[in-house]
């Protein structure tokens, strides 16, 4: 690799790490092996992250003098390399000395792969079902006194009775005492959908209150709220993905999250909007049903969609 290509990579993996750059976006960018390799490094400056705001006992005063000593003792033009490694060379020490979620303020971390549902059980009784490539994380030493968790992705919520609930994402906040809700978030996305109860949204420093059937939606800046027909869960937990009048951009990242897939070009704007739905399990039927209703070609190969609006 030129040492111009390094810089234009560099500038990239800088962005990702700062979430300018969606996990999607990043991927188009890089080598799958490279984008492997860099989510390693992400956790790692996390995990550096959680030290420099974490209470100063023993342990964690010894782990920060490490980082210290590591980033005087050898200095480069490549600042942001060398800290890279420190994050990832201590983050990995840790991880088999105490194991991450136990020793980092007990954090309770979930995660599903593509095409795969995961049903996570609260210690409070309270249920939460994963969607693909979707994590779920909070702290069970603080539970008791503090039922907040951290989404990425899907999950579809099911909250007993209690204290306040909080379910925090990149895009929006929702609030709850004991309720059903769906959580949508990906970059620039935020969606939520009431099915039993009252729901509390916060997005974009906007406050919305719903009841079953209500829906608020953030699309990269644009809220809107709307309707949808009584269903007792989401679709997607019986294998079937439903949109109604979404960019299709959202929808091609639910596809790539279902079937592990890639599609190319990437290059589709907000005004293309799709509502239908896709089967989960079925990738061809799957493509049909999307592209053949938006009125786009496509193509497969290797897993990769190569797409073409119709002429």
């Amino acid at each position: 690799m030129t040492a111009k290509n390094e810089n234009i990579e560099d500038t990239f993996l800088a962005k990702w790490i700062a979430d300018e750059l969606s996990d999607t976006e990043f991927k188009q960018l890089v080598s799958e092996a490279d984008y492997l390799a860099y989510q390693k490094i992400k956790e790692g400056i996390n995990v550096y992250q959680h030290i420099e705001t974490a209470d100063n006992d023993f342990t964690l005063k010894q782990v920060k003098k490490k980082i210290s000593s590591i980033n005087t003792k050898k200095k480069s033009p490549k600042v942001i390399s060398i800290y890279y490694k420190a994050a990832i060379a201590v983050a990995a020490s840790l991880i088999l000395l105490f194991g991450l979620n136990n020793f980092f303020f007990n954090d309770v971390i979930n995660s599903t792969n593509f095409g795969e549902q995961q049903t996570i059980t609260l210690l409070d009784g309270s249920e939460v079902i994963l969607n693909a490539k979707s994590s779920l994380t909070y702290n069970k030493k603080n539970w008791a006194t503090n039922r907040e968790v951290t989404l990425e992705g899907e999950g579809f919520f099911k909250v007993k009775k209690g204290s306040t609930f909080t379910v925090n994402t990149t895009n929006g906040s929702v609030t709850v005492l004991g309720t059903q809700f769906n959580v949508l978030n990906n970059s620039n996305f935020f969606e939520t959908t009431c099915y039993q109860g009252k729901v509390s949204v916060v997005s974009d420093e906007q406050k919305f209150v719903l009841t079953p059937t209500m829906r608020v939606t953030n699309n990269n800046g644009i809220i809107t709220s709307s309707t949808i027909q009584p269903n007792q869960n989401p679709t997607w937990i019986d294998g079937i993905s439903s949109f109604k009048a979404v960019p299709l951009k959202q929808v091609i990242l639910a596809l790539e999250k279902q079937f592990n897939i890639s599609f190319k070009p990437y290059d589709i704007d907000d005004s293309v909007i799709f509502t239908g739905s896709f089967d989960n399990k079925n990738l061809k039927s799957a493509l049909a049903s999307v592209f053949e209703t938006v009125q786009i070609n496509y193509t497969v190969k290797n897993n990769i969609v190569t797409l073409e609006r119709q002429p």
